[in-house]
């Protein structure tokens, strides 16, 4: 833990709107706030050198409250299928890599989003089994893959797993979600040592992001490394991590104790661009409502063990129906166990179409809500995926942060990275500029949902995501005033430093 100083700056300790030109940092923490002269002298008599940021801004450590370290870090090493027209063009992407790559390296494509496809569709297996190795996609969302014959039988899926998807003739399609998907992807031939360096890697380029926490969502299922791994080498990354175990393991798992949280990115439902997301009514362009992935009875069982031993709480919902089994649940244990009212921590991920009644009602349980603004930023609108899938009414409504806030829920912002990128920037300028004005936020909103809102969210408000005597000292400095620039140019604001237990540990341009 280090010792900081900087003067004429634009500190902005996120604390009713106070600002201070100077901050001092000792052993790790915030000592003081002042001017210029205040923090010379303090800095003086501690022994630091203040460093002149010529007006630069000085914010809380950026949050990101709900991040995929692994499958980012897998996900930069392949093919990246985001932005391909068409399936030709993923076929030619895919063939350019299999004519250079190493002849036993499998073809890893990664980002894949059929709906932004001409064919509203992805490759099938028949037309993936033109390549003469292992051929493996994942979509932007991670909750399905596609598989040629040959990835296939090399994973030891069978054929009559839940979630392996056929075409109208009985036929394999190459489409695995659910179980089959949480299967292709515990077996696909990563090592630990590359789980470890992935995770390490994506952690690496959040510090330049300004980013000094994550909450890491990781380990889809028992033999998934990625938990095990954070949790022996926490103290090597470069960032705070709040791990969250994507798995439903027995409560009294030693792990479980360890994180303070059983619970995480559990899919109670689905995502909408796979037309999975649990609604009450079908999509527009497909068959179906989405469907949730648990009975009632096993995710009221898990929430009660969560519950009488203290342990946060968390599960994935972005349907209504998904975020109306979720509410339904915590409500039922919370009246069974009302001696844990004041201690229970709940929380979703996602919470993306809520109705209004249950936006009141997470906020009179007090359920905290991670979630990601760039998700309508980047997918919404009237030509989007959310549209063509839900409606014009339905699509509008989805992610309502103002109403969210106005009901008095806590939010913290996040990425799920790779889903969208890792940077917290991005996601302030998205809370203010989603597609329809009715859902934004104020600038200053938006920074508390990745400072002290992110830090609320993990339950770590009281030492995080402030700018205070005492508080640790995580601080990005910015090249320009979120809270004062043109809404509209938020996204193009650079980091220019940040600071991790008062340690520079990433520099890009403080002298």
């Amino acid at each position: 833990m280090g010792n900081i100083a900087f003067i004429n700056a634009n500190v902005i300790p996120m604390d009713v709107r106070k600002r201070y030109t100077g901050v001092l940092a000792l052993d790790g923490k915030i000592a003081c706030l002042g001017n210029d002269e205040q923090i010379k002298e303090a800095a003086g008599k501690a022994g630091v050198e203040p460093i002149n940021l010529n007006g630069a801004t000085v914010l809380p450590g950026l949050h990101d409250c709900h991040a995929h370290l692994s499958l980012t870090g897998f996900d930069a090493q392949g093919i990246n299928m985001y932005d391909a027209k068409d399936i030709p063009e993923i076929l030619r992407r895919l063939k350019e890599a299999d004519e250079t790559w190493d002849p036993d390296r499998w073809l890893f494509g990664q980002r894949i989003d059929e709906g932004l496809l001409a064919e509203k569709r992805p490759p099938t297996m028949e037309e993936l089994d033109v390549f003469n190795r292992p051929v493996f996609i994942s979509d932007r969302g991670g909750h399905y893959v596609l598989v040629n014959r040959l990835a296939f039988d090399a994973l030891g899926i069978d054929e009559e797993m839940e979630g392996v998807r056929k075409d109208e003739d009985g036929k394999l399609n190459g489409r695995l979600q659910d179980v089959a998907n949480k299967t292709a992807r515990n077996r696909f031939p990563w090592t630990r040592e590359q789980t470890y360096e992935a995770m390490k890697w994506t952690a690496e380029e959040a510090i330049k992001k300004g980013i000094t926490t994550i909450h890491a969502q990781e380990g889809f299922t028992k033999d998934d490394p990625a938990v095990e791994l954070l949790l022996e080498h926490k103290d090597d990354f470069p960032v705070d991590l709040v791990i969250y175990w994507c798995y439903m393991p027995e409560p009294d798992d030693p792990m479980c104790k360890e994180l303070g949280i059983l619970g995480g990115d559990i899919l109670l439902d689905g995502s909408i661009g796979s037309r999975t997301a649990a609604f009450f009514n079908p999509y527009c362009d497909g068959e179906g409502c989405g469907y949730l992935n648990y009975p009632d009875e096993k995710v009221y069982e898990f929430v009660e063990s969560g519950i009488v031993r203290d342990l946060a709480m968390s599960f994935h919902v972005i349907g209504e129906k998904g975020v109306w089994q979720a509410l339904n649940i915590y409500e039922k244990v919370m009246e069974q166990h009302p001696e844990k009212k004041d201690t229970a921590r709940l929380r979703l991920e996602h919470f993306g179409w809520a109705s209004e009644e249950d936006i009141q009602r997470a906020a009179r349980l007090g359920v905290r809500i991670s979630t990601q603004p760039p998700f309508t930023y980047l997918r919404g609108g009237p030509e989007s995926v959310y549209r063509s899938r839900l409606g014009e009414d339905r699509e509008k409504a989805g992610y309502p942060l103002r109403r969210y806030l106005d009901a008095g829920l806590c939010v913290g912002g996040g990425s799920d990275s790779d889903v969208t990128p890792m940077d917290s920037i991005l996601g302030i300028h998205a809370a203010v500029n989603p597609p329809y004005p009715e859902n934004a936020v104020t600038p200053y909103e938006a920074v508390r949902m990745y400072t002290s809102e992110g830090a609320r969210c993990g339950w770590e408000d009281d030492h995080k995501g402030k700018l205070l005597p005492g508080m640790q000292a995580d601080m990005v400095v910015l090249d320009a005033d979120p809270l004062t620039v043109n809404p509209q140019t938020i996204k193009d604001i650079k980091v220019l430093g940040t600071v991790r237990k008062g340690d520079l540990v990433y520099n890009n341009g403080i002298e």
